[in-house]
């Protein structure tokens, strides 16, 4: 996997965007990340798709590399923001965007904000869902679970066997797992590894995103395939086919034996299925 150009972007609330660029003369590619991850995750992937794309992993505010200020907020409009900024900057026009979870939501978003930017998407398991005055349960009880997620560990390699042997995270692919470790956490001086993303940061994300997107989709006039694990009991799996069908351009396609992070664990497929989206029969 060749080593990108970082460049980083001026987006709103003083937030310095990282856009990870890995060169190339193919179409311009964003990829986006999911709440609490990391955009470079997405290098195992990329590494397989092909010449054809130039890909641009893009950390969204309070995210990996992404500069942010402590007071940071993450309302929808704030993450379309960052995507804008990053599009502007680099005058994208007729692109594609791949993203999972809140990146997926940011990116279907961000084609509304900046009509003539894509014209393509691939997202797994956006985050949007029907707003009701009656939330079930528990609706909210990962956001307090989130608060309390362990950030510091010894090292990189702890961090890894951690995540790798329970779950969600269980599910990742061990190449997108030791990404995510590599470039989600930060060195302390003391030889120790903490989190890029901080858990209060972290709950402060899903508290705060998507108000408004589903009274949004039926406006997005581009091409969208909606990807979702079989698997998934998560309200982005059950949500996910709705989602596609609400799109006027929207198309769902199922992962078997994969839930929420399944874009992360199905490597081959997800490659073979980006491909197939964007380049047909090529």
């Amino acid at each position: 996997m060749k080593r990108p150009t970082t460049k980083f972007v001026t987006s709103d609330n003083g937030v310095k965007v990282a856009a990870h660029d890995y060169g190339g003369d193919g179409k311009p590619t964003l990829f986006v990340h999911g709440t609490g991850l990391v955009s470079r995750m997405w290098e195992p992937i990329i590494d397989g798709i092909g010449e054809e794309f130039r890909a641009i992993c893009i950390d969204l505010r309070a995210h990996g590399a992404t500069k942010s200020p402590e007071n940071v907020d993450f309302f929808e409009d704030r993450m379309v923001a960052d995507l804008t900024s990053v599009v502007d900057e680099l005058e994208l026009r007729k692109a594609w965007i791949v993203g999972h979870s809140m990146g997926g939501a940011t990116s279907i978003l961000t084609s509304l904000n900046r009509r003539d930017a894509f014209t393509k998407a691939w997202v797994y398991e956006p985050i949007i869902f029907e707003r009701t005055d009656h939330l079930p349960p528990g609706s909210f009880d990962f956001v307090e679970a989130t608060k309390r997620r362990r950030s510091i560990f010894g090292s990189r390699q702890e961090a890894i066997d951690r995540y790798g042997s329970r779950p969600p995270l269980d599910e990742l692919a061990r190449e997108c797992l030791e990404a995510y470790v590599q470039y989600g956490f930060v060195d302390l001086p003391d030889g120790s590894v903490q989190l890029a993303c901080d858990p209060q940061l972290e709950s402060r994300a899903f508290e705060q995103f998507l108000q408004q997107g589903w009274e949004q989709l039926p406006k997005v006039d581009i091409d969208v395939l909606v990807a979702y694990g079989a698997d998934g009991k998560e309200r982005s799996s059950i949500a996910a086919p709705a989602i596609a069908e609400r799109l006027p351009k929207g198309v769902p396609q199922r992962f078997d034996r994969a839930d929420h992070f399944g874009c992360f664990g199905r490597v081959n497929e997800v490659v073979a299925s980006l491909r197939n989206w964007f380049l047909g029969n090529k």
